[in-house]
């Protein structure tokens, strides 16, 4: 495996980044070469400047809407496999020999087989958790999990932790008051979770 790497992530109130910019750092102490890119509701979706072939491990980030990751990041995965993101198709698809149905474009189908060589991923979310903690953070993981392995990247960890609201109403959520997360501690994990991360892969780097 080479030693590139991406970081996409869609931060919205800039928890996300945060743990973002502590995985870059620890793919550089490492030695890696290591692109990040944040995306927000704003960025062309449609010209990206990077390609997720270019690269042997990538990290995807976002926060959580409603229990989803955000939605420029999950379109930013699909746009790559359909041409278009499959939520906002457009009117007229010429893959579909002048078809077009809305909201259902022409699926790309391949059978996908994973395995130890496989490019690697990991995937990563910060959440408030208001109700239920960390189990609110578990579909956005798992969904974040599907789409890389679509783009044929094993997905080998997961990490969340908890963040704040731009504008935190109470302090009464599952943790507590989260006014202050991702603190220096969730930072100090997120580090030693990406090293160890880095150490169980070194020998086929």
């Amino acid at each position: 495996m080479g030693k590139k790497c991406l970081i996409l992530y869609a931060s919205h109130t800039g928890n996300t980044e945060k743990v973002a910019l502590r995985f870059k750092k620890v793919f550089e102490k490492y030695g890696w070469e290591c692109d990040s890119f944040r995306l927000n509701r704003k960025t062309d979706l449609d010209h990206l400047p990077f390609n997720f072939n270019n690269y042997d491990f990538a990290c995807i980030g976002s926060g959580i809407e409603l229990h989803e990751p955000y939605s420029e990041i999950v379109a930013a995965m699909r746009i790559p496999r359909y041409g278009f993101d499959p939520k906002n198709p457009p009117k007229v698809n010429p893959d579909a020999e002048g078809l077009a149905v809305a909201g259902k474009p022409p699926m790309q189908h391949k059978r996908i087989i994973l395995g130890p060589d496989s490019k690697k991923a990991i995937v990563f979310v910060t959440y408030a958790g208001y109700d239920l903690g960390p189990e609110e953070a578990e579909p956005a993981l798992a969904l974040l999990a599907l789409e890389v392995a679509h783009l044929e990247f094993r997905c080998i960890g997961k990490f969340c932790c908890p963040g704040k609201f731009v504008n935190e109403p109470t302090p009464e959520t599952f943790w507590g008051d989260i006014r202050d997360r991702p603190n220096e501690r969730d930072l100090l994990k997120a580090e030693i979770f990406m090293e160890e991360i880095l150490e169980s892969i070194r020998d086929t780097c």
